[in-house]
């Protein structure tokens, strides 16, 4: 598989931390772009649009509890951006059905549930691989 682009919208440090180790546990080949609050994501958006749509990651990991804009209202920024084809995981300790089904509603391709155990929490590495795998 050739490097992959993965935006990722995290304020936690140890989820970053995570997400790293998840995706070279896998042995992805990628390059990670961090935005840390609603703000940047908003500018970093911005900036892709003035820039064309080419410069869309190959995947979005987004927060639901980021600083100034929740992980909502990011993925739909996203998707008016990037559109559709670009995979979208949501991240979160929610486990609340509401925030499952706005997720689906708004295009989400999985709700990844934080877990506590390590184990579980790599195993978004798998779901990333499987999201930007060349479909045979």
């Amino acid at each position: 598989m050739a490097q992959i682009d993965v935006l990722l919208a995290e304020d936690n440090e140890a989820d970053i931390f995570l997400v790293n180790e998840a995706l070279r546990i896998r042995e992805i080949d990628y390059e990670l772009k961090i935005i840390s609050n609603g703000d940047e994501a908003k500018q970093y958006f911005d900036d892709m649009a003035r820039n064309g749509h080419e410069n869309c990651p190959d995947i979005f990991l987004v927060d639901l509890n980021l600083p100034r804009a929740g992980g909502f209202e990011l993925l739909e920024a996203f998707r008016n951006h990037c559109g559709s084809k670009v995979p979208v995981v949501i991240m979160t300790s929610s486990q609340s059905p509401a925030d499952i089904a706005r997720a689906s509603e708004l295009g989400a391709n999985r709700y990844f549930r934080k877990p506590s155990e390590l184990d579980e929490f790599l195993q978004l590495g798998a779901v990333v691989e499987e999201l930007v795998s060349p479909r045979q």
